[in-house]
């Protein structure tokens, strides 16, 4: 179940102005999912994953 947030709309509107969104903040609080359910046209992309954080740091040209 999702619950809305008073952030979607600023989302949505940044998204329009932005190619790029950064959404930062404690772990397990929803950030992922509030940008997936914004807007589900953008990639996605964590760096939990420990080769997506090696690639970004090594060589951030080819990670974007």
């Amino acid at each position: 179940m999702y619950i809305s947030r008073t952030l979607e709309t600023s989302i949505l509107s940044l998204s329009n102005q932005f190619k790029v969104l950064l959404i930062t903040g404690a772990r397990q609080v929803g950030k992922s999912t509030l940008l997936r359910y914004c807007d589900n046209k953008r990639n996605y992309v964590t760096l939990d994953d420990y080769r997506e954080r090696e690639l970004a740091l090594d060589d951030p040209e080819l990670f974007l």
